[in-house]
């Protein structure tokens, strides 16, 4: 899978600034979704939902994103595709799976994988690992 480059991260967003957002979970199950949004608001962050690539390069364009969870399969494609897009315009991004052992080499890094189900204190040192917490960040207090 090739990944795209700057000018082609440009072109897809556009020239202008979008404004940045702490998470977002893209799952085409829904229980999954709020899940795993409800661990992360919980903590305070701010979650964003989307359960296709479509729904997902959306968002993109108009949000920032500290960190992009994308499940492997969904409906109109490969979540790695939406990682590799989060990734490439500076968010830190996971694939997430029950099926990580099927995925092809090269299709994502491997350190950057979250095993299906997520227990909520993994998805939360994942994404605190990257963005810190939601208190030091936002001001939010962690509920």
């Amino acid at each position: 899978m090739e990944r795209i480059g700057r000018r082609g991260v440009s072109s897809f967003l556009g020239e202008f600034t979008v404004p940045d957002k702490d998470v977002l979970i893209v799952d085409d199950d829904a229980d999954v979704r709020e899940v795993l949004a409800e661990v992360l608001r919980d903590s305070g962050y701010t979650v964003d939902l989307a359960a296709t690539v479509a729904e997902a390069k959306k968002l993109l364009s108009e949000y920032r994103y500290g960190v992009v969870l994308a499940d492997w399969r969904l409906p109109d494609g490969d979540g790695s595709t939406i990682a590799n897009l989060a990734e490439a315009i500076g968010s830190f991004a996971f694939v997430m799976s029950g099926y990580l052992t099927r995925m092809l080499p090269g299709n994502v890094d491997p350190r950057q994988t979250l095993m299906k189900p997520v227990r909520p204190a993994e998805l939360l040192a994942a994404v605190r690992a990257c963005i810190g917490t939601a208190t030091a960040r936002t001001g939010n207090v962690a509920t």
